[in-house]
């Protein structure tokens, strides 16, 4: 019998003894100590046949939660499946960072776990439905209307209303703003039960990364300059950031204005996160900013300029909490900017991988305490286009010009680091990456990639290469494949690479006439529309 075979016999036969002991694993509870015939087939397994979550629901109805406990009074280490919400209102400043998330990394916690699965799934709402069709009528917008935008992704987000969209003005490599492109969105929770779930009403500011060709061009912007604060505060000299993701947060060009929306991206985001502070005053609140790639700078700029221009300051004067979570991102300021989120209290947790170029960007050093490239002998071929993947940041800093590439950048906040080495799911890296590959570049660098792998490490700010993978959460393999083909050819012989395509306005529609055209969904765009503003 053939390993596929006997694999499937096996699920075959724990589908029988779970089926005879339905009611006790329906039982739902935290911190369990049920066990199942499953409990060690890896969740990865089963993708050949069926999705992972159609599997659970077939075996148990939705409600089966597979966990076991390592010592009693030791958090919960889950090697199955298990539900995918738990109520953490009794711990969410902490998973929020309030602590700087001492003693949850290694091992990763389930609770904050889940809760970068979960801010991740917002962000994927902005790449998802952000087509970006250069021949439509407006390709710099989001076909999708506010309202619509969470039940237009695909992923699983729910309990919370998107209230303002963002645009940012972009001039790329000139001084003058060249475009202006939808950036991301505010939401906040309104679902009564999530809000009981976590403890408080969450304000999410999401933002996407690079896209356009301006986009590129005006994140390679690395000079720095000093950023502004929009009431007026004093900013301290010595903090600089990126002129780049500065300005992609903070330029403004009334001329180029879109439905009516004045200010910048950073002035929208943070005008609407005063306007919801307001709104929900005496309420138990979280600002919490979320990005990949330049969405991570934009998610650190903007949790920077809430608290430097005290908005997250009540009108009881009660602090709100902030917090970045951000996915891939690249460095955006010097050594005195990252003091200065210390200072004003700002949390960043940032998740990145050693095999992905784009966190070594722009060059510099980062924080002792938060390594993300091991320091190996440099090892670089004649071309000086393969750089050995130990050593990117060595290879940058001492091989590019610091007259043109500062080096004088570092990360804030707390590192998770992840290894694709770990997963048997995904193709592996090689020993080198190789700058001429534009599309093993973009491999690594890949949300869901880094999703999958949160899903399954075993954590640790320097990861930890000794620990299995075992996917601990109901999660999709295919998403993987949405926009790379980095999923591992064992498990994407039925998922084709690049597969995500938004299923409305991005094609040409019949009119009413019976001409093929693109749709108007926008209207006059100079105009206000609570659709798109």
């Amino acid at each position: 019998m053939s390993p596929d075979a006997q694999l499937y016999t096996l699920l075959l036969r724990g589908q029988q003894k779970l089926s005879a002991q339905t009611p006790k694993y329906k039982k739902a509870c935290e911190g369990c100590n049920h066990h199942s015939p499953f409990l060690d087939v890896p969740s990865v397994l089963l993708a050949p046949w069926f999705r992972i979550s159609e599997f659970v629901d077939r075996m148990t109805g939705g409600n089966q939660i597979l966990t076991t406990n390592t010592k009693p009074g030791m958090r919960s280490t889950v090697i199955g499946h298990e539900a995918p919400k738990a109520n953490i209102a009794k711990r969410w400043r902490e998973l929020q960072g309030a602590n700087n998330w001492a003693d949850l990394l290694s091992p990763l916690d389930l609770d904050l776990r889940r809760e970068i699965l979960r801010y991740g799934d917002f962000v994927h709402v902005t790449s998802d439905t952000f087509p970006y069709e250069k021949k439509s009528k407006h390709p710099w917008a989001c076909p999708i209307k506010k309202s619509e935008l969470l039940s237009n992704t695909s992923h699983d987000v729910t309990g919370y209303e998107v209230t303002r969209y963002l645009y940012s003005h972009l001039h790329g490599r000139k001084d003058e703003i060249q475009e202006v492109n939808w950036i991301g969105y505010v939401a906040v929770t309104v679902d009564p039960e999530e809000i009981s779930r976590l403890g408080r009403r969450d304000i999410v500011v999401v933002w996407r990364g690079t896209v356009t060709d301006i986009e590129w061009q005006q994140d390679a912007l690395f000079s720095q300059i000093q950023p502004t604060s929009i009431n007026g505060n004093t900013v301290p000299k010595d903090v600089l950031v990126s002129r780049g993701f500065w300005g992609a947060f903070a330029d403004f060009d009334p001329a180029k204005s879109v439905f009516g929306i004045n200010g910048s991206a950073g002035k929208q985001a943070t005008e609407e996160v005063k306007r919801l502070i307001q709104k929900y005053a005496g309420e138990q609140l979280s600002i919490t900013c979320l990005g990949h790639s330049l969405g991570g700078a934009l998610a650190t700029c903007c949790a920077y300029q809430i608290a430097e221009a005290n908005i997250n300051k009540s009108a009881s004067r009660t602090i709100i909490p902030i917090t970045a979570f951000t996915y891939a991102s690249p460095r955006v300021g010097n050594v005195a900017f990252r003091e200065r989120f210390k200072t004003l209290g700002v949390k960043v947790l940032r998740i990145a991988s050693n095999q992905d170029i784009v966190p070594c960007l722009p060059v510099g050093d980062d924080d002792d305490s938060n390594p993300i490239i091991p320091n190996v002998k440099m090892e670089v071929e004649h071309t000086a286009k393969k750089i050995h993947i130990g050593d990117v940041l060595g290879f940058l800093v001492d091989k590019l010009n610091d007259a043109i590439l500062p080096d004088d950048y570092t990360h804030v906040g707390v590192t998770l680091a992840l290894d694709f080495r770990k997963s048997p799911c995904l193709k592996q890296p090689g020993k080198w990456i190789d700058l001429n590959s534009v599309e093993n570049l973009h491999r690594y660098h890949n949300l869901e990639g880094y999703l999958h792998l949160v899903n399954g490490v075993f954590g640790g700010a320097k990861g930890d290469l000794k620990k299995p993978f075992k996917p601990v959460v109901i999660r999709d393999l295919a998403p993987i494949n949405k926009r790379s083909d980095l999923l591992a050819d064992t498990y994407a012989k039925n998922v084709p690479e690049n597969w995500w395509r938004l299923q409305r306005h991005t094609g040409l529609e019949r009119n009413q006439d019976g001409f093929w055209e693109f749709p108007e969904v926008h209207g006059d765009i100079k105009k206000p529309n609570p659709d798109f503003d």
